[in-house]
């Protein structure tokens, strides 16, 4: 039977042929912060958005003649080939057949890969490979993930976007703390609506490392199970410590590009369009979009998303975790006088 769920209002269908399978893709889609939907709100099979089909049975996918290899995914082993129309998505013996234009996944999974409930590996791969699915798919309709961080103070969003390392679920976690509402510590969906770009949360929970509990007591108090992306994480639900600060959307005024600082003050300097455009290009994966007028679509975000937004390189100094209120001294009078 297959499993339904939504994600800002788009419908995906979730199908596997094992009952392990099944959980681990369960898991994958609600890691993401897609919400399962039983019963009879299931929707008409028109009113599918993305379907991802995972079976043990499947031949694997293969790239036809003119396929053009493009690039690895940024997860360790993991690649993926473009021709006209399709998509394919690989990690050793387990690949993913992409269909842009009809909104389809199959992916083939070795059945050894399945054997034990008590290897982790398994649910990190396939949550790895729904995750660039899903970024290559939601494209084709519209909607464009971006490796951000995404904030609101007020009626005014932010987002921090860096390559892994650089401190963006720092400081999501130090604005958190100072009363900003959060979409995400890691990903964003960019949304073209009404003239303005607007994001959307793109997996709600933290992947936190441990180490933060020194400077963030409060993450010490549940049991936080590891993150599904990265076992030696913490996967940190911030609701049950910063309750009703979570919010689903905002639409951004200021991007800001953090890098970590061997210095003690932090400090905030203007960055020119090109590189901010440059950037954006790099942490939106805009290889993964799959043709000429999605890639056009993502282009056009990107740059509205630019004229709308304030751009600022962020040197984050050792004061940061020293003083959670830094960050926020720092960036909120960058969004004052925005128009919300």
């Amino acid at each position: 039977m297959p499993q339904y769920f939504q994600l800002h209002g788009l419908w995906i269908r979730a199908l596997s042929d094992r009952p392990r399978a099944t959980r681990l893709l369960r898991r994958a889609l609600q890691f993401k912060g897609a919400e399962q939907v039983e019963g009879e709100a299931s929707p008409a099979p028109d009113a599918v958005d993305v379907t991802l089909d995972v079976s043990v049975n499947r031949d694997p996918a293969s790239p036809s003649e003119d396929a053009r290899h493009i690039d690895m995914t940024g997860h360790p082993g993991t690649g993926i080939w473009r021709t006209s129309g399709r998509m394919v998505l690989y990690h050793e013996d387990t690949t993913v057949d992409l269909h842009p234009q009809t909104g389809v996944a199959e992916a083939a999974i070795p059945p050894d890969w399945l054997a034990s409930e008590a290897d982790r590996r398994p649910g990190s791969l396939l949550a790895s490979l729904v995750a660039i699915s899903l970024a290559i798919l939601l494209r084709a309709q519209g909607w464009f993930p971006l490796h951000a961080a995404g904030l609101a103070h007020g009626e005014r969003g932010a987002l921090l976007t860096a390559r892994s390392g650089s401190g963006k679920s720092t400081a999501a976690l130090s604005l958190v703390r100072n009363g900003w509402k959060y979409l995400s510590d890691d990903t964003v969906l960019l949304r073209p609506e009404g003239g303005r770009v607007n994001a959307y949360s793109f997996r709600r929970n933290f992947c936190v490392d441990p180490s933060l509990a020194a400077h963030f007591p409060e993450l010490d108090g549940p049991e936080w199970p590891p993150a599904l992306s990265n076992a030696s994480k913490w996967e940190v639900d911030p609701s049950q410590i910063y309750p009703g600060q979570a919010t689903a959307t905002c639409t951004p005024h200021l991007i800001v590009l953090p890098a970590l600082a061997n210095r003690p003050e932090s400090r905030v300097e203007p960055v020119g369009t090109k590189p901010a455009l440059e950037q954006l290009l790099n942490q939106g994966g805009f290889f993964l979009t799959p043709g000429s007028d999605a890639a056009d679509q993502h282009l056009t975000v990107l740059r509205r998303l630019l004229d709308q937004s304030r751009t600022v390189r962020l040197h984050a100094g050792q004061d940061v975790l020293g003083a959670s209120h830094v960050l926020h001294d720092l960036l909120a009078p960058l969004l004052e006088g925005a128009a919300p």
